[in-house]
């Protein structure tokens, strides 16, 4: 009989064949040469295989203490999630043809940063020797595309085609030549009449079942659209709240107003990041909050500066999740991330901070807010796309009306969040999770935080049955 560690093992070995960059923590250092795989013959095989092994865990005899059984309930759960996902993929009639460019563009993006060493190199050169099979394979597709996917696919092809610029900087011209012939075919085969048809999104039914795997209760696509409409309304009441304080008349023409008088140069940009991020960090540390002590990430690319200290928030949020996630002793918190957690996470420790140092003045916290409502939105449109209530256009127009976005920025949303099917919606389930669990628990926010990081990568139900059941027994 399998143990459950044994079975973890097995789960991760097949999820990291498929996709490399799924499961990183931990990984062993072959996985970062590879490429996933995208062709539906793949993903039906490993359909089977994970199905298999989800009976086997939960066939599981040997599964005594309550560690134990959260620690199964969780792997199951990834793994029906994943076995839904591949099945609404492989059963679509039609496919994404950017999905297997972006994946690209990640696991290059993965060995370019400025701490390019010796394993970098080995493992790029790995992933370019094999990245024209890799883009052979996806033309042997037959599925068309919806033509607003189509479009994103050679979007994919460009930016790839920047990624070789930049490899052949690190490398050599020579070791980028193939790549760049079978991006220059791969451009030619998107282009073909053959490729468009039908609408994006996978249909109610898929997006039924998936919200079953992301959400503890049964609410349907109905019911998680209202859910996401209330929190929305939360959001607008912090925005109406900041640009009261601010004695601007409405939070849109407040947030207009900041951006133009805190428009920022490049210059300006990159210095202000660097302070934002040193004093946001300085604040958690007060707060007795982990904070990691590596660089920052890169600046982001927004031109306002009262917007930089939310950003900064989540990207020390995010840090603050992987450290406290790597510290948990159990295999399956460590290493397995329920969907959508980790940017829930970050909304959350913006959303209970609001009143805090860190976004003490009402510019940061109607910016902080603003992200918020963009977030919102982004969570709405991806429900309505993905259960094909909706076409991107009206999205486009309906995100710049609730979020108070320029036309082309409410595109870019929209754009985003097709790309990224049901992340957006995870994380905003996710984030309202953890709210609801902070208004049950009653605690100080920073309190509610270090407690809740307990959990490591569990899902929030799953973390407070754990905490909770653990609680009880103790």
């Amino acid at each position: 009989m399998s143990t459950l560690a044994e079975l973890l093992t097995s789960y991760l070995d097949l999820a990291r064949h498929l996709d490399p960059l799924r499961h990183p923590y931990d990984a062993p250092a072959e996985v970062h040469r590879r490429f996933g795989r995208f062709d539906v013959a793949w993903l039906r095989a490993q359909e089977v295989a994970l199905r298999s092994i989800a009976n086997a865990v939960e066939d599981l005899e040997d599964v005594e203490s309550l560690d134990d059984e959260v620690d199964r309930t969780m792997l199951i759960d990834t793994i029906r999630a994943e076995t839904v996902r591949l099945a609404a993929e492989v059963n679509s009639p039609t496919a994404d043809p950017g999905l297997s460019l972006r994946h690209a563009m990640a696991a290059l993006d993965a060995l370019l940063g400025e701490d390019f060493d010796a394993s970098h190199e080995a493992a790029l050169r790995e992933r370019l020797r094999d990245l024209p099979e890799f883009l052979a394979t996806q033309r042997t597709e037959n599925r068309p595309a919806p033509r607003f996917l189509v479009e994103g696919a050679q979007r994919a092809v460009a930016l790839l085609i920047e990624r070789m610029d930049a490899a052949s900087e690190r490398l050599d011209e020579d070791t980028v030549v193939p790549c760049r012939v079978a991006l220059a075919s791969h451009r030619v085969w998107l282009e073909a009449p053959e490729r468009i048809s039908g609408v994006p999104g996978m249909g109610a039914e898929e997006v039924a079942a998936r919200l079953r795997t992301l959400t503890a209760e049964p609410l349907g696509v109905q019911g998680v659209l209202r859910t996401l409409e209330f929190r929305r309304a939360s959001v607008v009441r912090s925005l109406e709240g900041a640009a009261t304080d601010l004695d601007v008349g409405s939070w849109p023409q407040a947030v207009e107003q900041l951006r133009d008088e805190a428009a920022l140069d490049p210059m300006e940009r990159f210095e202000m990041w660097a302070e934002e991020w040193q004093r946001v960090g300085a604040v958690l540390e007060a707060l007795d909050l982990p904070v990691s002590q590596a660089p920052p990430p890169p600046a982001p690319e927004i031109d306002d500066a009262w917007s930089l200290a939310a950003l900064a928030l989540r990207g020390h949020a995010a840090r603050m999740f992987d450290i406290a996630r790597a510290a948990s002793p159990r295999p399956v918190r460590r290493l397995l991330v329920a969907p959508g957690l980790v940017a829930g996470w970050s909304r959350t420790v913006a959303a209970l901070l609001r009143e805090a140092e860190v976004l003490g003045t009402p510019e940061r916290r109607l910016m902080s807010a603003h992200l918020a409502m963009q977030d919102a939105v982004a969570a709405e449109t991806d429900l309505l796309l993905q259960a094909r209530r909706e076409l991107p256009e009206p999205l486009a127009e309906r995100a710049a009306v609730l979020a108070g976005l320029q036309p082309e920025v409410a595109e870019e949303l929209v754009v985003r969040v097709a790309e990224t099917p049901l992340e957006s919606l995870a994380a905003a389930l996710a984030h309202d999770a953890w709210q609801a669990w902070y208004a049950e628990r009653g605690l100080a926010p920073a309190d509610f935080l270090r407690e809740a990081l307990q959990g490591g990568g569990l899902a929030v139900p799953l973390a407070r049955w754990a905490m909770e059941a653990g609680t009880q027994e103790g």
